[in-house]
């Protein structure tokens, strides 16, 4: 197993360019005279060799996932190929040490199937907390988002009552703002323009201020684009 892996890793690193123009252009490639046909034989066997090493642990079916799991983890935490290549090993060996650690510890445990689900977890934690893909950094960026362009509207909202009068930093009450915008999240919209010097309360009322002013004229020169 030793000698097949390293003798698969090998290949792999001697052929690292062309397999990646293989992978992602493969007429590029042929354009520029590699030979891709013999190239696509020789990926397709070191996968072949993957599985045959593969089948030892964990059998036929779970190879499989063996082969697909680590690098739908890998992909969540970065964009760039070799990377998700080396993180891609560093999951399935994490994967393959702990199932068998888990399998020998506990009677009765196959370690094949313990080690497809230590890479199941894997996977569930990458897609869940990777910082560019992870269901909860999109959640929390979608929240923030949602923030800001509340944000935004209250501001313009401000701005088209303050342009009613010759006054553009008349106060207007909270009431009217709730109206306009149906009343979600306007108390606290308020507060983070004041916190941003964009607004300032007058009383029970709110009004814009001239940096207010001058950032809600720039948002309205933005859209009007």
């Amino acid at each position: 197993m030793a000698s097949l892996g390293a003798f698969a890793l090998l290949v792999m690193l001697i052929f690292w360019k062309e397999f990646k123009l293989l992978s992602f252009d493969p007429d590029f490639g042929a354009s520029l005279g590699f030979p891709m046909r013999p190239l696509d034989v020789l990926l397709t066997t070191l996968i072949v060799i993957a599985i045959v090493v593969g089948l030892q642990t964990v059998g036929v079916v779970l190879m499989s996932a063996m082969v697909v799991a680590p690098a739908a983890a890998s992909r969540q935490w970065t964009d760039r190929l070799g990377m998700m290549v080396a993180l891609s090993a560093l999951f399935g060996a994490v994967a393959g040490v702990s199932g068998a650690l888990i399998s020998s510890s506990m009677a009765k445990l196959p370690t094949g199937p313990t080690i497809v689900l230590c890479i199941s977890v894997i996977v569930a934690l990458s897609m869940t907390l990777a910082p560019n893909r992870g269901l909860v950094w999109n959640w929390l960026r979608h929240q923030r988002n949602r923030r800001q362009l509340r944000v935004e509207m209250v501001l313009s909202d401000l701005h088209a009552l303050a342009a009613q009068h010759e006054d553009l930093e008349h106060s207007h009450s909270v009431a009217v703002l709730e109206t306009m915008s149906a009343g979600r999240g306007i108390r606290s919209s308020l507060e983070e323009l004041e916190a941003q010097g964009w607004a300032r309360r007058v009383g029970d009322e709110w009004a814009l201020t001239s940096a207010g002013l001058a950032k809600a004229e720039r948002l309205e020169n933005m859209r009007s684009q």
